[in-house]
């Protein structure tokens, strides 16, 4: 039940930039061919274990018929993801989601350009229709930074919808995200991966700080061209140590705020030592820091 529920237990006046989340790299791709799957759990299930930031891609295959994607990759419906999600929103009133919802950047096949694209006054009655965004979708700022907890529990609001083109109703401007990813870094071996990462708490901003902590594969990448759960089952062994180096430097755990990877349900392992970083960051409510270490510390 925590990992449903972690939430609570975050003090009002931090505020959303500053919380250290759990979230899924191309969230959507569970179900996908191995070479594009990255999550084994639908959306539900990645709230479930305690992911609170989604990255969701998606294209229109044909008219008015939107799937979820990865590169050139093609999945379930959208709605199918739109269902689970709802489910999320219904199921605890505590939570509060980050939905990054955007069509895939262009990708390269041979000689040609795949160029993802969806209808986005389609895309907005879906949004609509499924989550209730004009009554749950958090609108009040002008820019990410300004949202603490205690604005969103006040206003009874459930999510924020990111998206780069501002191309939906309920986005609010740039948010100043950033999401530092190289080819060469990310596709290096894991030992040397684990420590080169860090490189990128060298990217500034006042807005979200979304830190990657999966590798790409690639046909130039040290690691060829493996599946994600290839590389995710070599990483597994330094992930502790990624989230430690986070903890004992004091300017990483400053400005840490979601930290991404694939197979986030694959076990606990990775949203609790994510989510422990709250302790150490102090954004948990004094009252309730022996049961939110308790918590975590419980085998599951």
């Amino acid at each position: 039940m925590f990992y449903k529920e972690w939430m609570k237990y975050i003090r009002d006046d931090v505020k959303l930039t500053q919380a250290v989340m759990p979230g899924t790299h191309n969230s959507g791709s569970y179900g996908m061919i191995s070479f594009a799957c990255c999550q084994d759990g639908d959306m539900y299930t990645q709230f479930a274990y305690g992911v609170r930031h989604f990255c969701i891609r998606y294209h229109e295959i044909v008219k008015n018929k939107i799937v979820l994607s990865h590169g050139v990759a093609m999945g379930k419906p959208l709605t199918h993801a739109l269902k689970s999600m709802r489910r999320m929103i219904e199921e605890n009133d505590s939570e509060f989601f980050i939905f990054d919802m955007r069509e895939y950047n262009p990708q390269p096949v041979g000689p040609f350009t795949f160029v993802s694209k969806a209808n986005e006054d389609l895309m907005a009655k879906l949004l609509n229709e499924y989550l209730n965004a004009d009554e749950l979708c958090f609108t009040d700022y002008e820019h990410i930074s300004e949202i603490t907890f205690e604005k969103i529990r006040r206003s009874g609001k459930r999510f924020v919808i990111l998206n780069y083109r501002d191309a939906y109703p309920w986005c609010r401007g740039s948010y100043g995200t950033v999401s530092p990813w190289n080819p060469e870094l990310h596709g290096k071996r894991a030992e040397v991966f684990a420590k080169e990462v860090f490189s990128h708490f060298n990217e500034q901003t006042d807005g979200l700080f979304w830190f990657q902590t999966q590798q790409t594969p690639g046909f130039d990448a040290e690691v060829g061209m493996a599946t994600p759960k290839k590389l995710d089952k070599s990483l597994r062994p330094y992930y502790k140590s990624i989230i430690d180096t986070i903890k004992n430097n004091e300017d990483y755990l400053r400005r840490v705020n979601v930290i991404s990877g694939d197979f986030m349900t694959q076990d606990y392992s990775k949203c609790r030592e994510i989510i422990r970083l709250n302790l150490f960051k102090d954004t948990v409510r004094e009252e309730f820091r022996e049961t939110f270490e308790a918590e975590l510390n419980k085998k599951r």
